[in-house]
């Protein structure tokens, strides 16, 4: 189903076009910061806020959530080993996406965590659908036998529709992500559990990936409901180890397509 090349060079053209626009969209309002603060109290205060806020307190500075901030250069670092893999051993199209997804979510996350902007929120929750949206149109494709292009397109109009989504109605991007993820997990765990012989065997590489997921999810909601929470410890917060616990079952994913699908 993803073995034709032609296929893997559309999600690498979707990769670069994506890459670019969100290097645009980055550097721009950082520019523009270093440049005109006249008259602003914090750096990037002329700029609407996220609607997300995390545990971690915002400080007057560049990076206003260090440990949140700092700890998302995992994603990009594992994410850049990916591309890496990826070229030398020519992996098929699903895993360039989901290095494609461990970058951006990197990027987004370092922007939104560093600036604490609505700009940068967005840009975070592109990279997560495009995580969220890739596990759920797999599991479809393996389950309706979808063709590679209606896959991608289906990829494509997901994490489209979804950024469009939250542009509107800006508190959905979580609700949104999750339920999508959820969806994806779900099915994936589901059709590994009913398959057979080689193909349930990658299923335990996928199984553990959700189980390190959960264990991070878990970090994640002391951290975002306050319950276990410093909001002047700067250092490591429970949202800095669910991104670093995050990149890793990312990576793991990678493996799981990898050796489901080829090529």
């Amino acid at each position: 189903m993803f073995s034709s090349v032609a296929l893997t060079q559309v999600f690498q053209t979707l990769t670069s076009s994506m890459v670019s626009t969100v290097v645009s969209t980055v550097v721009s309002p950082v520019v523009s910061a270093l440049t005109d603060t006249v008259g602003e109290v914090c750096p990037w205060s002329g700029y609407d806020p996220g609607t997300v806020h995390f545990c971690e307190a915002r400080l007057c500075a560049w990076v206003v959530e260090p440990s949140n901030a700092w700890s998302s250069l995992g994603y990009i670092v594992l994410g850049l080993m990916m591309f890496v893999l990826a070229r030398r051993r020519r992996d098929g199209a699903v895993y360039w996406a989901v290095a494609a997804a461990q970058f951006m979510i990197g990027v987004g996350s370092f922007f939104f965590h560093g600036t604490g902007i609505f700009i940068g929120e967005v840009i975070d929750q592109i990279g997560m659908f495009q995580l969220s949206v890739l596990i759920l149109a797999c599991a479809a494709a393996q389950a309706w036998n979808w063709s590679g292009k209606k896959t991608v397109a289906v990829y494509a109009v997901g994490v489209v529709v979804s950024t469009l989504a939250i542009l509107v109605v800006r508190p959905l991007g979580i609700p949104i992500f999750a339920a999508q993820l959820a969806a994806g997990l779900l099915w994936q765990l589901r059709l590994s559990l009913k398959a057979h012989g080689e193909e349930r065997a990658l299923g335990r590489i996928f199984a553990g990936g959700v189980v390190l997921f959960l264990c991070s999810f878990g970090i994640w909601l002391t951290d975002m409901t306050g319950l276990i929470c410093d909001p002047d410890n700067h250092l490591i917060t429970g949202h800095a180890i669910w991104h670093i616990l995050n990149a890793i079952c990312i990576w793991r994913l990678g493996t799981f397509y990898r050796a489901r699908l080829p090529s």
